[in-house]
């Protein structure tokens, strides 16, 4: 009977010691000072949209910036910079090549291949922004140049 008393007490007195070693947090070591992110740039409200979701902007020193928006915010680059070797608007050439063009009464219909299937689109004439005008122009010199083959 004493052996089982002195037994509880011992426990009790263990028990007793763990909760007060883990009660007691240890010592947080001293916070670094964090560095602010730097302010969002947006696209400035003098930029010109070149190519959708494209803008070309001046600043006051002169230099041209291209400006894009994309899903994790405003990306911007010197527009005389070369981007893996290929430069924005070597880009939209080369895309240019996977494109056709359709003429459809006062409209044009152009499909494009990607690594996704064929994306088709349909833009009137008169609103062909720089590059769908390239590509018409391109689609419409091949032909005539392929038909004057013919006739040959």
């Amino acid at each position: 009977m004493k052996i089982l008393v002195c037994m509880c007490i011992v426990s009790g007195v263990l028990a007793a010691q763990d909760s007060t070693k883990t009660s007691a947090p240890p010592a947080a070591p001293a916070a670094k000072p964090v560095k602010k992110a730097p302010a969002a740039t947006g696209i400035p409200k003098d930029a010109v949209e070149t190519t959708p979701g494209f803008y070309r902007w001046t600043d006051k020193d002169g230099k041209v910036w291209t400006y894009r928006r994309t899903p994790f915010g405003v990306t911007r680059w010197p527009a005389d910079s070369i981007n893996n070797g290929q430069g924005v608007g070597d880009r939209q050439s080369a895309g240019s090549e996977q494109t056709s063009a359709v003429e459809q009464g006062d409209s044009i219909r152009f499909e494009q291949s990607t690594p996704f299937g064929k994306r088709t689109w349909v833009r009137k004439k008169t609103e062909l922004n720089d590059n769908e005008q390239r590509i018409w122009d391109l689609q419409r010199k091949n032909s005539t140049a392929s038909h004057a083959a013919e006739k040959e």
